[in-house]
């Protein structure tokens, strides 16, 4: 809704107009209007160059109070994650998988990448990073929004890992993961995606030590187990911590699971509404100057007498 900014300019200007039409009129000393001369009677150009004054005076009074419409503008903030993928290497990724309706097996290795490239792309407003692990753990890639380089280091999963290396030590994957967390995390939702299939055991001090970690670093812990026994110490430890776990018993389950990681640490929007005025006077005030300088110039071209 259109308001006006100071509209006690529209009462000054009436009242400043006002005096022109109750002050004392010139009688004039005829018995009869057809004695008038002329150039004494208001025809219709004076009456046209009087109609066009009054309106430029009105149109440039309202440009004086200002009109204006408040609008409302809505700025959307999106609260970044920090996610770390620590996808396991080991040999055993060599494996297959089997896929509903299909009678073919499916590669464990190629899954996990595909899944992950999927998750990558439904994370372009948060920062991804990825470390691989076999007997030891290796960052591939901080803790970045830049996921170009990233899904390059994914199409490449194979080659990130020497055959020399490929065993499991989910452990030492987690201290790694918690390790670049802490020194490279910044965001207020902090996640950590373990995926394996290894059957390595953590002891039982590590495991202790890894929660309390977890906790102190506010980080939630999701683990996509593939055909793992449900006595890994992997499973145990992820359902103390902060997180979830997904147990993947075929080919599907791996984007189900990180679709609903997903939704679980969905990223926060902040919606700032900012109440800001859009102006009017122009569009009173450009009419109005135009108005005002056609009755002079019909004035002062067709001689009236106002």
């Amino acid at each position: 809704m259109m308001q006006l900014t100071h509209p006690e300019l529209l009462l000054i200007g009436v009242l400043l107009i006002v005096p022109y039409f109750v002050r004392p009129r010139r009688a004039w000393q005829y018995a009869s209007l057809q004695l008038l001369p002329a150039q004494a009677r208001l025809g219709l150009a004076t009456w046209l160059t009087m109609a066009l004054a009054g309106s430029a005076f009105l149109l440039l009074l309202i440009a004086l109070a200002n009109p204006q419409k408040t609008a409302t503008h809505s700025t959307e903030t999106v609260q970044a994650r920090d996610i770390v993928l620590t996808l396991d290497l080991s040999l055993s990724m060599e494996g297959h998988l089997p896929s509903a309706g299909q009678a073919e097996l499916q590669n464990k290795l190629d899954l996990s990448q595909q899944a992950a490239l999927a998750f990558v792309e439904q994370s372009e407003h948060d920062r991804v990073g990825l470390l691989v692990f076999g007997d030891d753990a290796f960052g591939a890639w901080p803790l970045s929004m830049d996921t170009t380089t990233l899904r390059t280091r994914l199409q490449h999963l194979d080659t990130l890992m020497p055959i020399s290396l490929r065993g499991t030590n989910v452990g030492k994957a987690l201290v790694r993961s918690l390790d670049h967390m802490q020194e490279r995390g910044q965001a207020q939702t902090k996640v950590l995606i373990l995926l394996t299939d290894g059957l390595d055991t953590i002891a039982p001090e590590m495991a202790e030590d890894i929660l309390q970690r977890l906790r102190d670093q506010n980080v939630e812990l999701y683990v996509l187990g593939i055909a793992l026994s449900k006595t890994a110490s992997i499973i145990r430890l992820s359902r103390q911590a902060q997180g979830q776990y997904f147990d993947i018993s075929q080919a599907g389950d791996l984007d189900d699971a990180f679709r609903a990681i997903n939704q679980l640490t969905a990223s926060r929007v902040l919606v700032t509404r900012e109440l800001e005025p859009e102006l009017f006077y122009r569009a009173f005030a450009i009419p109005g100057l135009l108005l005002l300088l056609t009755s002079m110039v019909c004035k002062t071209f067709w001689v009236l007498q106002i």
